[in-house]
């Protein structure tokens, strides 16, 4: 028997829904940011492959501090599921799984990556700026912020290795027109971009596609 999965993104959390139990709240948890799980893919895609897609978090904290993750992958003409609290890359404590009906967990899971109405004008530019965003080898998108006034901070990390901030203009009363600037700043060699970086490591050189005009940032 297959079980039904609802996803709503509800006080800008994402909310899941297996059976109508509400698998993000409980035991005190709180659902994931929107950003974690549908920016710039959204996680709960099925494919053949094993895929993860953080369900619940610290809800003050968020998933730096714990989550509860779904491990999903596709099995002919269902969606196989098994989650359960996921610390330091193992499972911690008690699992459970469910199984969905592959063309109607496909429709559910496409819906809540297409509802865009939580979306601020500063999420919105976010999404537009990351979401396919061709990036030099080994460097991947995080999330953006507002930093000073007309200023957007794009947050690009090299894992494990570097935090890369490039700044970018930003009007936010025109929040498409800023993201596609700033994807079109992106597209370009990255010896060209605006940024600052971080050793999370502590290294003193820069990351391998710096420019000259990149500067170390102490956090």
């Amino acid at each position: 028997m297959t079980s039904s999965l609802s996803l709503s993104v509800e006080d800008l959390r994402v909310i899941v829904r297996v059976d109508g139990e509400d698998l993000s709240r409980a035991d005190g948890n709180g659902g994931p940011d929107p950003w974690h799980v549908l920016v710039p893919v959204n996680r709960f895609t099925a494919t053949g492959e094993v895929t993860s897609a953080t369900i619940a978090c610290c809800p003050s904290c968020g998933p730096g501090c714990y989550t509860i993750d779904a491990h999903i992958r596709r099995e002919g003409d269902t969606v196989h599921w098994e989650w359960g609290e996921w610390r330091n890359g193992a499972w911690t404590g008690e699992r459970r799984t469910a199984l969905f009906d592959a063309a109607t967990y496909d429709a559910e899971a496409a819906r809540i990556g297409a509802d865009h109405r939580w979306e601020t004008a500063e999420r919105r530019a976010g999404r537009i700026i990351l979401t396919g965003l061709a990036l030099p080898s080994g460097i991947a998108g995080v999330r953006i912020s507002v930093g000073r006034p007309g200023e957007l901070d794009v947050w690009l990390e090299e894992p494990d290795e570097y935090q890369i901030f490039v700044t970018v203009p930003w009007d936010v009363e025109l929040p498409d027109e800023s993201a596609d600037r700033a994807r079109a700043l992106l597209a370009g060699p990255a010896a060209r971009w605006p940024a600052s970086w971080h050793s999370v490591k502590g290294r003193e050189d820069p990351p391998s596609c710096a420019g000259p005009a990149w500067r170390r940032l102490e956090l």
